[in-house]
């Protein structure tokens, strides 16, 4: 049984992502960017455990650090000089703070996709999208099943082929792209057969049909409702107090100064940031007791 953010309503887990995902990308103060980062990992870290420090770590913060110096060495924008290459390009203060945002933005949208991902699965996204788009929702939810499917099946046939003494990785350069194509043959042949079973399958249980009913039943919850508010709240102070949040970094850096208004939109963010952990932590404590 899911619990915890596992098992959120496929309507306020969407609201939930739609909202912290638009706030990120379209709000440009870096207090606001750094919430969005603390929260995305506290909650990736919570779901992936050790894979999601790898994750952090080894990948986005060497990706934050690498747009920050592609950023710099590319866009000479900026009033503030710190100092000039031999080429004569000019390194601005202006660029090197722009980049950072930049790069820790795109982490950012990461993370949350990583959260994403581990916590709206297929059987949510039909539920969602398939009273409005069945087809799309069918086509999507498959291709996204697919993607790990088609690893795991190309590393069945890989060893099969082997054991038979085909390898792509013998032999000469020919014989290996004969096999590697002999391979994708397979695989997309069973691709095709399974995507269409899949179809036939959805469709002899009536997927489609206005008076469906979706198999899997997801309850809503109080939290459910709390989470669609604070999303809500979040959002509209966000848009309404936009200029007390509001950051820009060319030709010269402007923060706008924190006030009354900018503490109530970075707290209300924040809030909404970490209450599905908070939640996770909540439920597992509780199904721990009574167990």
């Amino acid at each position: 049984m899911n619990v915890g953010m596992k098992g959120l309503h496929p309507v306020s887990a969407f609201a939930f992502f739609a909202v912290v995902f638009c706030l990120t990308l379209f709000t440009w103060h870096p207090v606001f960017t750094l919430l969005s980062f603390f929260s995305a990992a506290l909650i990736d870290v919570r779901n992936r455990k050790k894979r999601a420090v790898k994750t952090i770590f080894g990948f986005l913060l060497p990706l934050v650090m690498f747009v920050t110096v592609f950023n710099v060495l590319f866009a000479h924008y900026g009033v503030t000089v710190l100092f000039t290459l031999k080429s004569g390009n000019n390194i601005t203060l202006e660029s090197l703070v722009c980049g950072m945002v930049y790069g820790l933005r795109t982490a950012c949208l990461l993370l949350w996709l990583f959260c994403f991902n581990e916590t709206v699965d297929e059987d949510k996204f039909i539920y969602f999208f398939s009273r409005f788009t069945p087809r799309l929702a069918l086509v999507v939810s498959m291709v996204l099943r697919f993607i790990p499917l088609f690893s795991g099946r190309a590393a069945e046939i890989e060893k099969a082929r082997r054991a038979i003494g085909v390898d792509t990785k013998s032999g000469s350069l020919v014989n290996r792209l004969r096999t590697a194509v002999h391979n994708a043959s397979i695989l997309i042949s069973w691709s095709l057969e399974r995507a269409l079973d899949t179809a036939n399958s959805m469709t002899a249980r009536g997927y489609g049909l206005k008076k469906r009913k979706s198999c899997v039943q997801y309850p809503f919850r109080t939290f459910d409702i709390a989470l669609l508010l604070l999303s809500a709240l979040s959002l509209v102070l966000t848009v309404v107090f936009r200029e007390s949040v509001y950051a820009e970094y060319n030709p010269v850096i402007y923060i706008e100064t924190m006030s009354a208004r900018s503490i109530a939109v970075f707290a209300a963010f924040l809030i909404l940031g970490v209450l599905p952990l908070v939640y996770d932590l909540t439920e597992e404590k509780r199904w721990s007791i009574s167990n």
